[in-house]
């Protein structure tokens, strides 16, 4: 199979569900934002990652609805500068999901997908308390990459606080992946979950 993106008559959800499916695992944000009028949002996100160490920002990617209108969670983003990613894991993959449902306005993710918020400590967004990652961050940037349909919109924040469960620390005090076990997102409705990790050391060069 061969697509050039020039010429193709595929529609952009084509080649969207495409490369979702050649791009994975894709790690997945549990986004926690509140609305100016101090409404709580919680939604997945499986654009995401670690962009930078010094300083420590992450990313995640909230693409414009079908009618091209930004969801709740980019909304709040803009106004309130704040939100908290939750890291997805084996044990709380489905609250997850079900927290990705298109409720009607005014009915709670919260609730819908059975988690519960537990108050941060440096931004208004609450913490997932299920999971055993919680990473608070202020907004650094958001560059639209689309003002269409399924356009991207690519949010840079700033880590502020981590918390972290004791439980899914090695010896070593790094997080061990065999007790953490996140869960990736693949192509269409299909996940991974990280249950036999493993390690690989970059050789030296020789006469390094």
């Amino acid at each position: 199979m061969y697509v050039d993106l020039s010429t193709t008559e595929l529609s952009w959800r084509d080649i969207y569900h495409l490369c979702i499916g050649l791009v994975n695992p894709r790690p997945i944000a549990l986004v926690s934002t509140i609305s100016p009028d101090s409404r709580p949002n919680l939604a997945p996100f499986s654009f995401f990652n670690m962009v930078s160490g010094q300083p420590p920002v992450l990313m995640f990617c909230p693409a414009l609805r079908r009618d091209g209108q930004p969801k709740d969670t980019l909304r709040n983003i803009r106004a309130t500068g704040e939100f908290v990613v939750a890291t997805v894991t084996e044990a709380i993959v489905e609250q997850a999901v079900r927290a990705g449902a298109d409720l009607p306005t005014g009915q709670s993710e919260w609730e819908f997908a059975g988690l519960s918020p537990l108050p941060a400590s440096r931004v208004r967004p609450a913490l997932v308390m299920e999971s055993p990652v919680n990473i608070e961050c202020r907004l650094r940037q958001i560059i639209e990459l689309g003002s269409g349909p399924g356009g991207g919109n690519l949010v840079l924040g700033d880590i502020l606080a981590l918390h972290i469960a004791d439980w899914i620390l090695g010896a070593d005090g790094r997080v061990d992946p065999h007790k953490l076990r996140t869960v990736g997102r693949l192509g269409g409705e299909w996940y991974c979950a990280v249950s036999e990790p493993y390690e690989l050391k970059i050789p030296e060069a020789p006469g390094g």
